[in-house]
C-alpha cells in the first residue's frame, strides 16, 4: 500500500526526526532530490548543502540511521575502527577506507605492527586473525601462563597445554574447586569459574538449551540459559524479535554448554558462517546459522543427537 502524498510541513517533521533541515522546498514526490542541510552544528552538511531523495532517507531511517551522507560516512568508520579493535584485537594507525582494504594495524596482544594489516570483512567472517604475527591470539610461554592463571584464581589441568590466551584452557577454581574452562584475556573482565560468579549462568544449575529463529535475518540460533522463574534471557530474545521454536532442560548448565558448542562447531566445520545484521555483529552472532542453509527442523534433530550422546558418554567436558 502506497502512503499518501505529503506537504513540505510534513516533509520537514520527517526530515528533521532523521537530523536534517530542508534548504530547497520539497519538490512534491519522494523521487525527485532536493537541498537539505544537516541539524549537527560540525558535520559537513551543516555548512554544505547537499541533494537527497525523501525515499532514500526513509529507509536509511527503517535501519535506524540518520539522513546525513557526512554522518552516516563518519559513523560507518567508527564502526569499523571498533569492529577492528574489538574482534580482531588491533587498532588501526590509518583510516579505514572499506571493509575490503588491508589497513596498517598495531596488533594489541603482540604489540607488533601489521603491514599490510588485516581486512575487516575476513575479520567479521571469521576467515582471518586480526594479526598476521599472533593470528589474533597472544601467546606466552606454558609456565607464565599458569602462574597468571593461579594469580587470576584457578589451576589448568596439568595434561593441557597452553595454547593461547584466547582460548578456553580448562581446570579447578581455586576457591570451590568447580570445574572450569576459562580463557586468559577474560581475567580484566570477570572471574575464572561461572560457579563462583554472583551474576550471570551458572554451570552447576538446572539450564536450557533453547532454539530460536529470527524471519528478518533469516536465521537460527542456539543458547542456553538459566532454568529458573528469574530467567529473562529469552524474554530479552523475543523483544528483539526472536521467535522460540524449542528448549531443553538439562540437570546442569555445563551440559547444556557442551551440546551447545557442539552444535556451534559442527556448523563452522562445515563452513556454515554466523549470520551478521547488515554485516555488523550483535551479542550472540556467533551461535546463529542462515535458515537458507540448514532448517530448523534439523536444528534440532542435531540438538537431539548430541544430547543423547552426552548422556551415553559421547561427549566428553571441555
Amino acid at each position: 500500500m502506497k502512503r499518501p502524498k505529503i506537504d513540505h510541513a510534513a516533509a520537514t517533521l520527517e526530515l528533521r526526526a532523521s537530523g536534517l533541515e530542508p534548504e530547497d522546498r520539497y519538490p512534491g514526490v519522494t523521487s525527485k532530490p532536493f537541498r537539505v542541510r544537516c541539524i549537527q552544528p560540525r558535520c559537513q552538511g551543516r555548512t554544505e548543502p547537499f541533494p537527497v531523495y525523501l525515499s532514500a532517507v526513509r529507509k536509511l531511517a527503517e535501519k535506524g540511521r540518520v539522513g546525513c551522507i557526512h554522518c552516516n560516512k563518519k559513523n560507518r568508520a567508527v564502526q569499523r575502527r571498533s569492529d577492528m579493535v574489538r574482534l580482531g584485537h588491533v587498532l588501526p594507525v590509518v583510516e579505514i577506507p572499506d571493509v575490503k582494504t588491508a589497513v596498517r594495524a598495531w596488533c594489541l596482544r603482540c604489540w607488533k605492527i601489521c603491514d599490510p594489516g588485516p581486512r575487516l570483512d575476513n575479520i567479521r567472517n571469521g576467515k582471518q586473525g586480526g594479526c598476521g604475527h599472533c593470528g589474533g591470539k597472544r601467546r606466552l610461554p606454558d609456565s607464565v601462563a599458569r602462574e597468571r592463571a593461579r594469580a587470576w584464581g584457578y589451576v589448568p589441568d596439568p595434561n593441557i597445554p597452553y595454547t593461547s590466551d584466547d582460548t578456553k584452557w580448562p581446570g579447578r577454581c581455586l576457591a570451590q574447586g568447580h570445574y572450569c574452562e576459562p580463557v586468559l584475556n577474560s581475567h580484566k573482565s570477570q572471574g575464572p569459574c561461572g560457579a563462583c560468579a554472583e551474576n550471570g549462568f551458572k554451570p552447576h544449575r538446572p539450564a536450557l538449551l533453547y532454539l530460536v529463529a529470527k524471519a528478518s535475518l533469516v536465521a537460527a540460533k542456539v543458547g542456553i540459559c538459566e532454568d529458573s522463574p528469574r530467567n529473562r534471557r529469552l524474554y530479552e530474545h523475543e523483544r528483539n524479535g526472536w521467535i522460540k521454536i524449542e528448549t531443553m532442560p538439562f540437570a546442569v548448565g555445563s551440559d547444556a554448554r557442551k551440546v551447545e558448542d557442539t552444535i556451534v562447531r559442527s556448523w563452522r566445520a562445515r563452513l556454515l558462517p554466523p549470520v551478521l545484521d547488515d554485516g555488523f555483529g550483535y551479542s550472540g552472532y556467533t551461535e546463529t546459522v542462515s535458515l537458507l542453509d540448514v532448517r530448523v527442523s534439523e536444528i534440532w534433530s542435531e540438538v537431539c543427537a548430541a544430547a543423547e550422546r552426552l548422556r551415553s558418554g559421547g561427549i566428553g567436558p571441555g
